[in-house]
């Protein structure tokens, strides 16, 4: 038996630290910052520090013990393998000046790039990838992708508030509305006269059921018939706004460097998209994009003549098990290492990298790091 009763730990558990994190460095340029890059992928990361000791020592009790200890020296360090090879991140790999872009194509053409915003919260507030950058901005046009076989519903024998999940500018724009598999045909508020048809409210008006764009009303033989009980109602649609209803600025912005397009909600009455709180769904629009991008054929380095690149970083620790934190660095380097570069036709090559944490000064000197444990990170 123990001298006394062992103490329960509750908490271990909720914070273990498990998996890889997400680094982000900044280059410092003239005048400020550059580009974030991520560092992408990693194969390893170690975090580690360097203390040196300046010690007081004393010898009055016969033997030589230690009064008081400082730490004279300190520094620290991220060293990092990463699988990512694309150039920005390349440079520091193989230590280059800035590389010179070989254009192949400077206004390669692209049509009909499927893109969809979160849809939760940040439906626009979030940037989403574009599959290239070095886009012209101007050239970006947005439309509608097709909405394939939507479950806008369930009858229940009484209700006919029904509604899309988005605007639709015409009633053509649906080209299939089905109840329990029987056909609607799509027609205009107030036009119901005969056979199974639904009236199908157009534009960009916000808000519910009945006056939001997408509404539905389902009538048999020009009478108000609400859909049975269990029946499952289903539309195949494309929205039509095209050309002035995605104006660049207003409904949306975009990032042409790094190719990346955020939607914006215009305002009440004047936007194609629903507002966050009138979303039916968590599923982003599925839209369509057109642009041109100056298409790179390669890119040019000169190894090994700049080896250490001066900026700030970002640590984000993420994982699904485990403490979560985020740190974020004010004064960084990033450097080559003597770390060989290994090519293996079995694995993937993994490039290293050392990021040290500078003392940027002041009451910020080496950055802050938020910590969640598991529970608090969910």
């Amino acid at each position: 038996m123990p001298v006394e009763s062992r103490a329960t730990d509750t908490f271990t558990r909720d914070n273990l630290l498990l998996g890889f994190s997400q680094v982000y460095f900044t280059p410092a340029v003239s005048g400020g910052y550059g580009v974030q890059v991520p560092i992408g992928i990693l194969s390893s990361e170690e975090l580690t520090k360097e203390v040196e000791t300046l010690e007081l020592e004393r010898g009055d009790a016969g033997l030589i013990t230690v009064d008081r200890e400082l730490v004279s020296k300190f520094t620290a360090a991220l060293t990092m393998e990463t699988f990512n090879f694309r150039k920005d991140l390349f440079q520091y790999i193989i230590g280059s000046t800035d590389p010179v872009a070989v254009t192949a194509d400077a206004a390669a053409a692209v049509a009909g790039e499927q893109v969809a915003p979160p849809g939760d919260a940040n439906s626009f507030n979030a940037f989403v990838d574009i599959a290239n950058g070095d886009i012209a901005e101007a050239s970006v046009a947005v439309t509608c992708d097709t909405i394939t076989d939507e479950a806008v519903g369930t009858g229940t024998g009484s209700a006919n508030d029904f509604i899309l999940d988005y605007k639709v500018e015409l009633v053509g724009d649906i080209s299939a509305i089905t109840v329990a598999g029987v056909t609607y045909t799509p027609i205009a508020v107030a036009a119901a006269v005969a056979g199974n048809e639904v009236e199908v409210v157009v534009g960009e008006t916000g808000g519910a059921h009945p006056t939001a764009s997408g509404s539905l009303e389902f009538h048999v033989g020009g009478v108000s018939t609400p859909p049975a009980s269990g029946a499952a109602i289903v539309a195949t649609y494309k929205p039509s706004f095209a050309g002035a209803d995605f104006t660049l600025n207003t409904d949306f912005v975009v990032d042409p460097f790094l190719g990346k397009i955020r939607f914006l909600h215009a305002g009440a009455g004047t936007s194609p998209f629903r507002t966050i709180a009138e979303q039916q769904t968590t599923a982003g629009q599925p839209m369509l994009l057109a642009y041109t991008y100056n298409q790179k054929a390669s890119n040019t380095f000169k190894p090994f003549t700049n080896q250490v690149f001066e900026g700030k970083a970002t640590i984000k620790h993420l994982t699904d098990v485990g403490v979560n934190f985020i740190w974020t660095i004010p004064s960084a380097s990033l450097r080559i290492t003597d770390d060989a570069l290994t090519f293996d036709a079995a694995e993937f090559a993994a490039g290293t990298l050392q990021l040290n944490i500078l003392d940027a000064g002041g009451t910020d000197r080496f950055g802050t790091l938020n910590l969640s444990s598991e529970p608090e990170s969910a």
